[in-house]
């Protein structure tokens, strides 16, 4: 038969180290017990209206022929032409893009049945300019065969020099709101904890005008009225609340 002998001492040891196991926690370790740091997140908003200063005229060439061939080449014609008119008022051929090419049949429909009257070739030419231009440029290109105007679409060339002020502008609004929303609880906003740029909006504006009078038959001039535009900035911030 085995004899079991017991040491007091040993017992002691062993009940202490499990004990202090459950209380003392490693370096580094965190209580379950302790609370998140408080926060509290707000948005930011930066505003400004500026006078564009660039425009993109939209013009339209159009003719129909007997055939498909004869439309393509009356219409080549015809945005050649306009295109050489308008150079000499941007200068820059880079300035200048055709686009929208296209022929197709024309019919006209009657109670009898479809009836071909031709080939309608179209082709859209572009022109980016200043304000002070535009009104030049749709003259010279109605002058020289422009058949249409597209609408004008408008923009502001210096927006990228006005975004990092509006950030700056936003984060400051952002602040203003945390710090009025913590003081009813006699708080302040602390250490930054993110911050989010949500929306930096650069509108282009597009024009509704879809025709002009043709300074070849005595039509006048259109008075260009650009407007304003609104450039804003929004962000997300998130703060460490200061108790």
């Amino acid at each position: 038969m085995k004899k079991f002998y017991s040491n007091p001492l040993l017992a002691v040891a062993l009940v202490a180290a499990v004990v202090l196991g459950a209380w003392l926690l490693p370096v580094g370790a965190t209580s379950t017990d302790s609370q998140e740091t408080p926060t509290v997140s707000v948005n930011g908003v930066a505003r400004i209206q500026v006078v564009p200063d660039m425009g993109t005229v939209n013009l339209v060439v159009e003719t129909t022929q007997e055939t498909a061939s004869k439309a393509m080449a009356e219409v080549t014609k015809g945005a050649n032409a306009v295109v050489e008119a308008v150079k000499g008022v941007v200068k820059d051929e880079k300035n200048i893009r055709t686009s929208n090419v296209s022929v197709y049949p024309w019919y006209d429909y009657t109670e009898k049945g479809t009836v071909l009257l031709g080939y309608r070739a179209t082709v859209q030419i572009s022109v980016k300019t200043t304000v002070e231009n535009i009104s030049s440029v749709i003259d010279a290109a109605f002058s020289a065969g422009a058949t249409g105007l597209d609408g004008i679409t408008y923009e502001y060339s210096k927006a990228a020099s006005v975004m990092d002020q509006l950030i700056k502008d936003a984060m400051a609004d952002a602040r203003h709101k945390a710090e009025v929303a913590l003081s009813v609880e006699h708080a302040t906003p602390g250490k930054l904890v993110s911050v989010q740029v949500l929306d930096a909006s650069q509108p282009v504006w597009q024009s509704d005008f879809k025709g002009a009078e043709s300074p070849a038959s005595g039509g006048a001039s259109i008075s260009v009225m650009p407007g304003v535009q609104e450039i804003s900035v929004s962000v997300s911030v998130s703060y460490v609340i200061n108790q």
